[in-house]
């Protein structure tokens, strides 16, 4: 009885580690300040003040979200689709935070 139980859960742990780390989304939280936005192109430039990130990069926004939210000068905080800043790669922005 001992032995089905131990097998059982060396056959399952794994699928269910797997489950877990399928379906985890990183995220990294930046704040900066909006430089520009190219509405056409939909992408929008920061200039990031947050450690990790730091400098003027360009974001794309998604399509579900409203572009008129970030506007030239105004301090934003938003999640990008990775959890690291990535130098010469346009991330996505997945959402906006109130600072």
């Amino acid at each position: 009885m001992k032995w089905k139980g131990i097998l059982t859960c060396a056959v399952m742990l794994p699928g269910i580690l797997f489950c877990t780390q399928a379906f985890a989304v990183d995220e990294l939280l930046l704040c900066g300040v909006v430089q520009g936005v190219n509405l056409q192109a939909a992408q929008v430039t920061v200039d990031i003040a947050s450690d990790n990130c730091r400098g003027t990069r360009t974001f794309k926004l998604p399509a579900t979200r409203d572009r008129t939210a970030f506007s030239v000068n105004a301090r934003k905080c938003f999640f990008i689709d990775s959890n690291r800043c990535k130098a010469g790669y346009i991330h996505t922005i997945t959402k906006t935070t109130a600072e």
